[in-house]
C-alpha cells in the first residue's frame, strides 16, 4: 500500500523548497530509472544529472524557461538515442552480458529482432519510441523519489 500512498502523493512541482536532494537519494532515483522497463530491454536513452547552476542556466531557455530548472538542486535530463544502430544494439547486448556474468539463452535471438525491428524504423520513429521509453522511465523515477517523500 505504500505505493498507493506515493501515488496519491504526487503533483506537478511548480516551486522548489530549496532543499537540496542527498546524492543517495539522487543515485537511488537514478537505479529506479535503471531498472525501468523498456522494449527489449535496450533502455533507449542516458539520464544526465546536472547539478551546476551554469549549465542550468544554458538549459533554461530550451526548458521554456521553467524556474523549477534553476531551482531544483538536481536535474534530470533523459536524452534519447535518434537511432537504433546495430552497433548500440550490440553493446546493450555485451553490457548486460558483462553486468550479469552470463548470457541468457535467447540473448542472441532478442539481440537479432531488435535489430531486425528496429532496422526497419526510420529516424523519426526510432525517435519516438525512444522518447516513450524515457517516459516509462521517468516516471518510475518519480513513483520511486513519491515514495522517499513519504
Amino acid at each position: 500500500m505504500e505505493i498507493i500512498k506515493a501515488l496519491e502523493w504526487r503533483y506537478a512541482t511548480k516551486k522548489m523548497t530549496g532543499r537540496i536532494v542527498p546524492e543517495a537519494q539522487v543515485g537511488h532515483i537514478l537505479k529506479a530509472t535503471h531498472l525501468a522497463p523498456s522494449g527489449i530491454g535496450l533502455q533507449p536513452y542516458e539520464v544526465i544529472v546536472i547539478s551546476n547552476q551554469y549549465l542550468k542556466e544554458v538549459i533554461l531557455p530550451v526548458a521554456m524557461n521553467q524556474a523549477q530548472v534553476m531551482e531544483s538542486s538536481h536535474l534530470l535530463v533523459f536524452a534519447v538515442w535518434e537511432e537504433y544502430s546495430h552497433e548500440r544494439i550490440d553493446r546493450v547486448f555485451e553490457r548486460l552480458d558483462a553486468e550479469r556474468g552470463l548470457v541468457h539463452p535467447n540473448a542472441e535471438r532478442q539481440r537479432n529482432f531488435a535489430k531486425q525491428f528496429f532496422g526497419q524504423m526510420n529516424l523519426e520513429e526510432n525517435f519516438h519510441h525512444a522518447a516513450k521509453q524515457a517516459n516509462i522511465a521517468d516516471v518510475n523515477g518519480r513513483i520511486n523519489l513519491s515514495a522517499f517523500m513519504l
